[in-house]
């Protein structure tokens, strides 16, 4: 009976030292399994994240290609006088500082009024932007007005800045300056 006893409890402790070599060896295996995927999974994180950062700057590079498209709209709007053609871009509360004084915030339609009146009294003769500079959410663009009077020949400097607002480009600034 002893002999029996001591024979299972032989098998006994032979089936835990068998199941704790298992859960060791499955342990052992995970943790290796782990190891072995761990830098595929580091290098396909790597890979997502720049792509993710090259989609980033794809869609940067957009943005900063739709704002230089609408300083090329409002160039050409200067350079035919059409305020109408502006008014789209108006913020609700636009800076104008004009070379006749005028200078503060206004409403999109005080700005109408004002810059049209202000077209009609300085003729265009020529305009462009000379620098267009554009960001993500923010962009200006510097350029040069000529405009002829009864002394002659004037030139101003221009300074006009876009704002991304909700998906559209607002014109924060508008300066006329000498």
């Amino acid at each position: 009976m002893i002999k029996l006893q001591s024979i299972k409890a032989m098998k006994f402790t032979k089936i835990i030292i068998l199941f704790l070599l298992f859960i060791f060896n499955s342990n052992h295996n995970y943790v290796y399994c782990q190891s072995k995927i761990d830098p595929f999974n580091k290098k396909t994180e790597n890979q997502t994240i720049l792509s993710l950062k090259k989609l980033q700057h794809l869609q940067n590079l957009e943005i900063q290609q739709n704002a230089y498209n609408e300083f090329k709209i409002i160039e050409k709007a200067i350079i035919q006088g059409d305020i109408s053609v502006l008014t789209s871009y108006f913020n609700s509360r636009t800076y104008l500082n004009l070379a006749n004084g005028v200078s503060g915030y206004y409403s999109n339609n005080q700005v109408y009024y004002v810059l049209n009146n202000y077209f009609l009294n300085h003729r265009v003769k020529s305009f462009s932007f000379s620098e267009i500079v554009t960001n993500v959410n923010t962009s200006y663009a510097i350029g040069s007005y000529d405009f002829n009077t009864r002394n002659g020949r004037k030139s101003l400097r221009v300074y006009v800045s876009l704002k991304k607002i909700q998906d559209e480009w607002k014109i924060l600034q508008i300066t006329f300056n000498k």
